[in-house]
C-alpha cells in the first residue's frame, strides 16, 4: 500500500508543469513596484514624395521607399538625413523611368549602390551602427579605434589584359558542334568558294503559291510585292514588336502584357519580309591564319551588328568592334544591297536620316574586318550567330555571352543580353526608346566576359 501511494506522488509531482520563477528585483521590506513593459521603438517610415504625374501604384513605391530606407538608416545617424536620402533616390528612379519592370529594376539597383556604401563605411570605420551593436574592433578595443585590423583582407585580383586575358577565355571557346546547333554559319563542304551552309535552322516564313505574294513576318498578313521586292502600295502593319511568354500558363506579350489572342500594340507604315535561302548562302568570306604570332597574342574583339528590313529582308546596317579595354576600335553605317523599306528603328536606332549619303559597302566592311582578325581572335558577342549572318563571316573562334551565361531551361533558350546586363554588372542597357545601340551592346557584352574572368579567377 506504501509503495503504490509512493508511485502516486511521484507521478503527480512530474504530471505538474514547471513553474518559472523569477529572481526578487526589490529589497525586502519595501514595496513591490510594478515593471513597465519595454517598447521597441517603431522605425517611422516617410512617405513616396507626390508628383504631378504619378505613374505607378503607390503602394508599389512605398514598397521600393522601405527597402531603400531601411539601408539608409545603417548609413545616417540622423533619420531625417536617412529618410530624405531614400525619397530622393525612388524619386529619381520614378522619373526616369516609364515601365513598371524598368522602375523595379532601376529601384533594386539603387538598393545595391546604397548596401555598398555600408560596406564601405563599415570597412573604414566611417558608418554608424543603427542598431547599437558594436563591431568587432570596438568589442577589442572599447570605444576608441584599435589600432590593429582584424578585417579579413580580400584576395586583390587584377584585370586580365591581352594573353592573359585569352588564356582565361580558352574554356569558354565553342565548339564545332556549338557552333552548328546555334546557328552559326560554317563553310560549305562541297560548291565553290564563299558558300556557306547553316545547319540549324530557324522556321522560315510562310512562302505564297501566288506570285509576287508575300507574308508579313511580324503581323503575318499578306501584301503583294512588285518585281524588286517593294509593297505596291502602303498597308499599316499593327503587331506585337515584343516576344511571347508565359505567366501561370497564359501567354502574353512582353510588349503590353496582352493576352496571346489580343491585337496588335504598334503599327508601321509597311508589311516586311525576313526570307534566307539556306540552300543558296553565298557571298560570305572566313577569316584567315595569321603566320608568326602566337595564338594568345591573336586579340580579344567584342562586335555587335544592326540589321533593317530591305525587299530582301534583313541586311547590315551598323557595326562596331571594340577592344577589350572597351574602346572603339572600328564603328561604320553600311549600305545595304536592296532598297530599305523599314528602318527597324526600335531595335537598331538607325533613322533615314542616318543613312542619307552612306556609301560602304558590306565587301568594304568584310576587307576591313579580315585585316583585323585572324582565324584564332577570339570574338565576343551576344548570340552572335545573327551578326555572323549579316556580315557573311565565317570564324571558328567564339565567345559567345549566351552560353557563358546559360538560361535555367538550357537550349534553345537563351537569357536576354539586357537582363544578364541587370544580374550581374547592375546596369541597365537597351533601355532607350531610340534603339538598341551596337556600341553600347559591344561593351556590354565586354564587361560580361570580364567579370566572369574575375569571378573564375577568384576560385582558383
Amino acid at each position: 500500500m506504501s509503495l503504490a501511494l509512493s508511485k502516486k506522488k511521484v507521478v503527480d509531482s512530474t504530471s505538474k508543469p514547471m513553474e518559472s520563477k523569477t529572481v526578487a528585483q526589490t529589497a525586502k521590506g519595501t514595496p513591490r513596484i510594478a515593471h513597465i513593459p519595454q517598447t521597441v521603438p517603431t522605425l517611422v517610415r516617410p512617405e513616396p514624395l507626390q508628383v504631378a504625374n504619378q505613374k505607378f501604384a503607390i503602394n508599389v513605391r512605398q514598397y521600393y521607399v522601405n527597402l531603400m530606407h531601411d539601408i539608409c538608416v545603417q548609413i545616417y545617424t540622423n533619420g531625417d538625413d536617412a529618410a530624405q536620402r531614400a525619397l530622393r533616390e525612388e524619386l529619381a528612379c520614378h522619373e526616369r523611368c516609364k515601365a513598371l519592370a524598368v522602375y523595379k529594376n532601376s529601384c533594386m539597383l539603387a538598393a545595391h549602390r546604397l548596401r555598398k556604401e555600408v560596406d564601405q563605411g563599415e570597412l573604414d570605420g566611417s558608418v554608424p551602427s543603427a542598431s547599437g551593436m558594436l563591431s568587432h574592433d570596438a568589442v577589442l578595443a572599447g570605444k576608441s579605434k584599435g589600432s590593429w585590423s582584424v578585417v579579413k583582407v580580400k584576395k586583390a585580383v587584377t584585370d586580365f589584359k591581352g594573353s592573359a586575358l585569352y588564356c582565361m577565355l580558352k574554356k569558354w571557346i565553342m565548339t564545332e558542334t556549338q557552333l552548328r546547333d546555334n546557328g552559326f554559319p560554317r563553310a560549305h563542304p562541297e560548291g565553290p568558294k564563299g558558300r556557306a551552309m547553316i545547319y540549324a535552322t530557324r522556321n522560315q516564313p510562310l512562302i505564297s503559291k501566288v506570285p509576287n505574294e508575300r507574308f508579313c513576318i511580324r503581323c503575318g498578313q499578306a501584301y503583294m510585292v512588285d518585281k524588286r521586292g517593294c509593297p505596291v502600295k502602303e498597308q499599316n502593319c499593327i503587331y506585337h514588336w515584343g516576344r511571347k511568354f508565359t505567366v501561370r500558363g497564359e501567354g502574353r506579350y512582353s510588349c503590353c502584357q496582352q493576352y496571346g489572342s489580343a491585337g496588335g500594340c504598334t503599327d508601321a507604315k509597311n508589311h516586311v519580309w525576313d526570307f534566307v535561302d539556306y540552300e543558296n548562302l553565298r557571298g560570305y568570306v572566313g577569316t584567315l591564319p595569321k603566320e608568326g604570332c602566337e595564338e594568345e597574342d591573336q586579340g580579344v574583339y567584342a562586335l555587335d551588328c544592326e540589321m533593317t528590313y530591305t525587299t530582301q529582308g534583313l541586311e547590315l546596317t551598323r557595326v562596331t568592334v571594340i577592344n577589350e579595354d572597351c574602346n572603339v576600335i572600328y564603328e561604320t553605317l553600311v549600305k545595304p544591297d536592296n532598297p530599305i523599306i523599314d528602318y527597324n528603328t526600335r531595335f537598331s536606332g538607325i533613322t533615314e536620316e542616318n543613312m542619307a549619303g552612306v556609301t560602304t559597302s558590306l565587301l568594304d566592311v568584310q576587307a576591313t574586318l579580315l585585316t583585323m582578325f585572324s582565324d584564332h581572335t577570339i570574338l565576343v558577342g551576344h548570340s552572335l550567330e545573327s551578326d555572323f549572318k549579316a556580315l557573311k563571316l565565317i570564324h571558328n573562334t567564339v565567345v559567345d555571352t549566351s552560353m557563358m551565361f546559360p538560361h535555367k531551361n538550357g537550349p534553345p533558350y537563351k537569357r536576354a543580353l539586357r537582363n544578364l546586363c541587370s544580374e550581374y554588372l547592375r546596369k541597365i542597357i537597351q533601355n532607350d526608346v531610340g534603339g538598341h545601340d551596337s556600341n553600347e551592346d559591344a561593351v556590354a557584352c565586354m564587361e560580361l566576359i570580364h567579370w566572369k574572368v574575375k569571378e573564375e579567377a577568384k576560385l582558383q
